[in-house]
């Protein structure tokens, strides 16, 4: 066989192949093709679709764990602003303070004042508890419980202090004092 039939015979052979390619092409791999791309389209929408759904479920579970915090937020605030009249909460902040501070408490009486009625429909009725209170013991410790009253996490107002010498004859002569607490709460109506 001749150089030239067998240049001619390879070319022959070189089309072939390069339409068969294209069969084969046209044929499996395009259709193939078409629908890798149909379901590439398919899964960049559901991961789409996926990342919103979990954007929303975590905003979701955010709200859920604030909502359950919200008990603590409302039991924490009828410690400051109680939701109703108790009037052995504020006595007992006294005393209990009084006592922490070295502070004898030798009388103590209370008097529930008038309800403030409120301007808005928001917020409720404030109601007032006032505490007499008489005292003694020394000024450091006084100076301390009057710091501490101010600091308590219930709202309390110290009012009418007045301060005399102890009528008791000690080596150390504490004083007396009396002054007005004023405690708020929250009414129903």
């Amino acid at each position: 066989m001749k150089t030239s039939s067998k240049r001619i015979l390879f070319i022959l052979l070189a089309l072939a192949f390069l339409i068969g390619s294209v069969v084969v092409y046209s044929s499996f791999i395009k259709n193939v093709y078409d629908e890798v791309v149909v379901l590439r389209g398919n899964l960049m929408s559901k991961q789409d679709t996926y990342n919103q759904f979990s954007g929303t479920f975590n905003q979701v579970q955010a709200l859920i764990a604030d909502y359950q915090n919200k008990g603590d937020v409302q039991n924490r605030m009828s410690l400051i602003l109680p939701k109703d009249r108790d009037v052995s909460y504020p006595v007992s902040q006294i005393v209990g303070l009084a006592e922490t501070n070295g502070i004898l408490v030798s009388s103590l009486s209370t008097q529930i004042l008038p309800v403030q009625p409120s301007q808005s429909k928001v917020i409720r009725n404030i109601g007032r508890i006032k505490a007499e209170v008489k005292l003694s013991g020394s000024y450091a410790g006084f100076k301390a419980f009057l710091r501490q009253l101010e600091n308590n996490i219930l709202i309390l107002d110290a009012t009418d202090l007045k301060v005399d010498i102890s009528s008791t004859k000690t080596g150390i002569a504490p004083l007396d004092y009396s002054v007005s607490v004023t405690s708020y709460y929250q009414t129903a109506q």
